[in-house]
């Protein structure tokens, strides 16, 4: 009989059932009632870790991203793991591989493994694993990208339509009136909110959105380089663009050289996150920078206090942006 099985039939998750078992959490009313029924039925008989005396309970939460490839992701979660140990707290670190079912699987392994919380940083907007977990109890909280479960659980959002807001609002003051905008995928709030900062903007300086070129692929180099080929093609071929990530800007600048275009004299770009390559293009990309350690600080402050104070109200963080300009980007001759 397994610990695992205790949690489904009380229809808790695994690290509620470890805790309440070990002393470290404290439940009334029905919650409790249905563990004890649970252990009761199955015969469940609970072997408490031995710690020395003077140790410290542990805490370990686990963090979920898309991948460690990109990045942003990279060093969003170095800066997590870096503000965990600050409190003493372990980190594990699952990779999703921009898979739905690896997201479902990872928050799964993490209740399985009894893991305190959870930091998500999903790229789809409905995770059924993660809504059963939040439900049973589960430490949740939701960094970057909404679930539908997010007001149940507590949130660390980036001010996207700010960022997106004040570079395109650059651009516009550079005098730039054909200005193309690139993302990854449509579907994330991210790229929406981004987008929509981009399309507020034009209307507002009288610049028709829907003659302007748009592209929309992936969060990649790869995909940057393409959508550099389809402005040049473009009827409505911009002097200046905005990409919604700093890694679609350096595909566009590194096959600009190759494809002989002058950045910024003929194509001025603005970024989005300002990652460490950011800095080191030729020009130096001109980008809004993402607050990652903030942004980590918070959310670590958030899952500590939700571990700390089981089914306390759930807390919404939106961390300001500003830009960085260097000089990928120039007034319109």
């Amino acid at each position: 009989m397994t610990i695992q099985q205790v949690a489904k039939a009380a229809s808790v998750s695994p690290s509620t059932v470890s805790r309440y078992l070990n002393g470290s959490l404290t439940l009334t009313g029905e919650t409790r009632s249905r563990i004890d029924q649970a252990v009761a039925a199955l015969g469940y008989v609970h072997r408490p870790r031995v710690r020395r005396a003077e140790a410290r309970p542990a805490v370990t939460v686990g963090l979920i991203v898309p991948e460690l490839t990109n990045p942003y992701f990279a060093v969003l979660a170095e800066e997590i793991i870096a503000a965990a140990t600050q409190k003493s707290i372990s980190v594990a670190v699952f990779s999703a591989a921009y898979l739905s079912r690896n997201e479902r699987s990872h928050v799964e392994l993490a209740q399985s493994l009894g893991l305190h919380g959870l930091l998500y940083v999903g790229m789809t907007t409905r995770n059924e694993s993660l809504d059963e977990g939040v439900r049973s109890g589960l430490p949740v909280v939701v960094v970057d990208e909404p679930q539908e479960l997010s007001e149940d659980s507590s949130t660390v959002f980036q001010d996207d339509y700010s960022g997106a807001f004040q570079a395109v609002s650059y651009l516009v003051g550079l005098g730039h009136r054909e200005i193309g905008f690139v993302s990854g995928s449509s579907a994330t709030r991210t790229a929406q909110e981004r987008y929509r900062a981009y399309i507020d903007v034009l209307r507002a300086h009288d610049i028709d959105p829907d003659s302007q070129f748009y592209g929309v692929g992936s969060f990649t180099e790869e995909y940057g380089a393409t959508a550099l080929t389809q402005m040049l093609a473009s009827q409505s071929r911009p002097t200046a663009v905005f990409a919604a990530s700093d890694i679609i800007a350096v595909g566009i600048a590194v096959a600009a050289k190759a494809m002989r275009v002058r950045i910024p004299a003929d194509l001025s770009i603005v970024g989005y996150d300002d990652i460490p390559a950011a800095r080191y293009l030729s020009p130096p990309l001109t980008t809004v920078r993402s607050p990652l350690p903030e942004t980590a600080r918070a959310a670590v402050e958030l899952i500590s206090a939700a571990i700390r104070n089981p089914g306390s109200q759930s807390q919404h963080v939106v961390v300001p942006v500003g830009m960085v300009i260097r000089e990928s980007a120039q007034a319109r001759s």
